[in-house]
């Protein structure tokens, strides 16, 4: 006796896969939280890690600045998951990566913690970039030319729901 093996749900049936922009999107949300919590609750320890020195009370104070905003930013994004809304992040952390490299450039006895923020700060304008750069999921609407091709025990009668005729078009 040979295992029968359930059938697939129908591709017209399935929920739209996660498409890699919308993964990217999802990914830069939790580093952001990552990150902003960790500047937040531990600003000194982070500092030391990126740049091996222990960083002053002023650094710390910083940190934890940035560190609310990452976190301010995660929430927005999340909330409101449009394209300008990840562009606007974006802009956002462009700027601050410029500023940081600016910071190191001067000369500033800084330089190594400007430096590794800029990097990580861009980082975040790239991914924000690619996460606004994203199509948007479009559900299809069922119509009845989308299900002439479903066999018929799939698609239980659901009076009111799926009409015969087309939309047409509002005036």
């Amino acid at each position: 006796m040979t295992p029968q093996i359930p059938s697939p749900t129908p591709l017209a049936l399935r929920a739209p896969a996660a498409t890699a922009p919308a993964a990217a999107a999802r990914a830069l949300q939790r580093a952001r939280v990552s990150y902003g919590t960790a500047l937040v609750l531990a600003p000194g320890v982070v500092i030391f890690v990126a740049t091996g020195r222990q960083p002053g009370r002023r650094a710390r104070r910083v940190a934890r600045l940035l560190g609310a905003r990452h976190l301010a930013q995660a929430a927005l994004t999340a909330v409101a998951p449009r394209p300008e809304v990840f562009t606007t992040g974006a802009q956002a952390d462009a700027l601050h990566a410029a500023s940081m490299l600016m910071l190191a450039v001067s000369g500033h006895a800084e330089r190594r913690t400007a430096l590794t923020d800029a990097i990580a700060e861009a980082a975040f304008a790239a991914t924000g970039l690619a996460a606004a750069a994203a199509p948007a999921v479009r559900v299809q609407s069922i119509t009845t030319a989308s299900l002439q091709h479903c066999p018929a025990r799939l698609v239980p009668p659901l009076p009111g729901l799926w009409s015969v005729t087309p939309p047409r078009a509002r005036v």
